[in-house]
């Protein structure tokens, strides 16, 4: 029987050089903040506004093209790391990525959770109330969201009637923009479905517990604003879409100076 041959000596250095700079470069991906958009306030120049989603659509765009080709300069690295050899390393740092691309909210994900719809109010305002209560705000989805990462969440989406879901990610922006909210560079109108993957009792408990999110939304709701929260088993979040790079952030060396590779 002829014996398998073990790989050239320092063969196996190549992809692990190579494994580790492309994790790398997914978790500097997920703690990217993006350049600060800014935002006109609600009382603006229409002009200005529409010029501003416009800008923002045609930066979403350019993102997503930078991911794509991220995604491709990945698996052209990994298959000329499995060229050289260290199969069994490579595959464990394969693994290692998908863990890193699945919490950084680079896949597509499925598991028990709650669907939250919120609608705004078919009422029209008298003449001496504001419509504020009448609608729901970017800043009511953003408390939405904050009381379900607290009490377990693990991936959130926020989806419109004639808009795909949203994923929520750490640099996700949330503002308001007319009768809309903007939520990654895409506007999405009422009604809102935001749906979590978590623990589906604890959600639902946090929402509905004294001082939480459904008594916070409680002058919203009696003007007519609706509030629906289902459990479910089988909740479906889709990848975020966006990219992320870091541009001013850097990894901080140890104080005892650069890590040297283990021989």
């Amino acid at each position: 029987m002829n014996k398998k041959q073990s790989p050239n000596k320092g063969s196996w250095q190549i992809p692990i050089a190579i494994s580790c700079m492309l994790l790398g470069i997914m978790m500097t991906m997920l703690f990217k903040t993006q350049a600060q958009a800014n935002f006109p306030m609600m009382s603006g120049n229409r002009n200005d506004m529409v010029k501003m989603v416009h800008d923002l659509e045609q930066q979403k765009q350019k993102l997503e093209a930078d991911l794509e080709k991220t995604k491709k300069t990945l698996d052209e690295k990994f298959g000329q790391a499995a060229e050289k050899g260290g199969e069994e390393m490579l595959e464990a740092m394969r693994h290692q990525l998908d863990t890193v691309r699945t919490e950084a909210g680079y896949t597509d994900v499925i598991g028990q959770g709650v669907t939250i719809v919120l609608t705004d109010s078919h009422k029209r305002p008298a003449a001496n109330e504001d419509d504020f209560f009448f609608r729901i705000h970017d800043v009511d989805i953003a408390t939405l969201i904050n009381e379900l990462w607290a009490s377990g969440a693990e991936a959130i989406s926020v989806a419109g009637p004639s808009t795909s879901p949203q994923r929520i990610v750490i640099n996700t922006p949330i503002r308001c923009v007319g009768p809309t909210v903007l939520i990654n560079t895409v506007r999405v109108g009422s009604p809102y479905t935001v749906n979590a993957i978590g623990p589906a009792e604890d959600m639902e408990g946090a929402l509905n517990m004294a001082g939480g999110f459904i008594d916070y939304m409680s002058p919203a709701v009696s003007k007519g604003a609706t509030i629906k929260i289902t459990k479910r088993n089988d909740v479906r979040i889709p990848a975020y879409k966006g990219s992320m790079i870091l541009r001013y952030a850097k990894q901080e060396e140890p104080k005892d100076g650069p890590r040297e590779a283990k021989k």
